[in-house]
């Protein structure tokens, strides 16, 4: 951006927003640890939110949708660049949800900020090497959370309701340390975040700084003992090793085929994991995948019996929650599966732009020229492996994964060819 003798640079720009959108999602919980006593809160009662996370998560907000602002303004002609295609895929899940939402009359602060953030990074074009910046505060993310499991462990350690040390023998790597959840409110929250992030730590420069920052990453998704996030990390590594090592020996097409294959394997296990034990006779046991049973077997019946083109709108979960005949468990407050969310919240019309949006990314990101080919293909299985099981990706809301989710996604789909393909071999 460059007005008078004011200028940054479109990579300078994009960093310092994925820092405000770090700084809402994680800098907001840190302080939520530091200052209140984080106890069990039961789905549909109103959160612990202390004034300082108050206040770091609504300056951040406002300090984003105003850059993001600011940016469109000033480069008002380049948004269109990247192709309308583009922008497009993007926006058409978003708008979705966005039209169901706002029919009911219920839109979400974060509606206008995805808009603008994606409109802001579309005028931007920044370098994939911003992602580097992104590692860098996966991995103090890490360090953080480490920090609160050994030194403030009332904070960084899941506890119960009555204020004991959450022992789970059948699931803790670590027994004795209990299961780590940092500066967030459960494991599973924290597994997600770092897992994914994975792909933004590989960003990392050099080597040097790439291996450290996988271990204590590595570390904090053990102790966590979150298993969709352990799997989703063992996933992606396992994608970007093959990946890697077919362009390492000058099998371009052979690395894109296969990140295409395992991208699709993902997302075909992502939709029909849930439908499988619901469609039978008698649907999921109600104490199937730790639970899940029941959710799902709520979640689809509803959807399909009241709302199967539309959903039943972006908060029926917190709505079910607050009810005293709630079709799932007492604790749901999602879907607990990527798909089941989409058909829940907005029907068959957001699952199917939703799919669609994310094959397309896939696509384009993943062509054998492609120079970030492992960051897109180790990011893309990440969010679909996490999809199993829970509900990383949002478009008006779930803005806690939006700087590992949604920014990186938009930052390689959208780069410049310059920045995204490798030179042509000469033969």
């Amino acid at each position: 951006m460059q007005r008078g003798r004011l200028f940054i640079s479109c990579d300078a720009a994009a960093v310092l927003l994925i820092a405000l959108l770090w700084s809402r999602a994680v800098g907001a919980r840190i302080a939520l640890s530091l200052t209140a006593d984080k106890v069990f809160v039961p789905v549909g009662q109103e959160p612990i939110w202390p004034a300082a996370a108050s206040a770091i998560s609504s300056l951040s907000f406002l300090l984003a949708v105003g850059l993001s602002t600011l940016i469109v303004v000033f480069r008002i002609n380049e948004i269109t660049r990247p192709g309308l295609w583009r922008l497009l895929v993007l926006l058409a899940p978003w708008l979705v949800i966005l039209t169901r939402t706002v029919y009911e009359g219920s839109p979400s602060p974060e509606s206008v900020l995805y808009l603008v953030v994606i409109l802001a990074l579309a005028a931007l074009r920044p370098s994939p090497r911003v992602l580097g910046a992104l590692g860098a505060l996966v991995v103090l993310t890490a360090i953080a959370a480490i920090a609160f499991g050994f030194l403030q462990p009332d904070a960084g350690r899941v506890r119960e309701a009555d204020g004991t040390v959450r022992e789970r023998l059948d699931k803790a790597v670590f027994p004795s340390l209990g299961l780590l959840q940092g500066m967030f409110t459960a494991e599973n929250i924290l597994g997600l975040y770092l897992s994914i992030g994975i792909a933004a730590v590989i960003m990392l420069p050099r080597w040097r700084l790439r291996i450290p920052g996988l271990i204590i990453v590595g570390f904090a998704i053990c102790w966590s003992s979150s298993r969709i996030a352990m799997a989703a990390a063992a996933g992606m590594l396992m994608v970007g090793a093959l990946t890697w090592a077919c362009r390492r020996y000058g099998y371009d097409r052979a690395a894109s085929v296969v990140a295409r294959l395992i991208v699709m394997g993902a997302m075909a296990v992502m939709c029909v994991l849930p439908l499988t034990g619901w469609l039978t006779s008698g649907g999921w046991d109600d104490d199937a995948l730790t639970g899940r049973g029941v959710i799902w077997n709520g979640s689809l019946t509803e959807w399909s019996s009241q709302a199967p083109v539309l959903g039943l709108g972006r908060d029926w979960f917190a709505q079910v929650a607050e009810t005293d005949t709630s079709p799932l468990s007492p604790g749901a407050f999602s879907g607990h599966n990527q798909f089941v969310q989409w058909l829940a919240t907005g029907g068959v019309v957001l699952a199917a732009v939703a799919v669609t949006s994310l094959l397309v990314q896939a696509f384009a990101t993943t062509t054998p020229k492609s120079r970030h080919l492992s960051t897109a293909a180790m990011l893309m299985t990440g969010i679909l492996v996490c999809g199993w099981l829970e509900v990383p990706l949002g478009f008006i809301d779930n803005a806690a994964f939006w700087s590992v989710t949604v920014v990186p996604l938009a930052v390689l789909f959208l780069s410049r060819p310059s920045d995204s393909q490798d030179e042509v071999r000469a033969p």
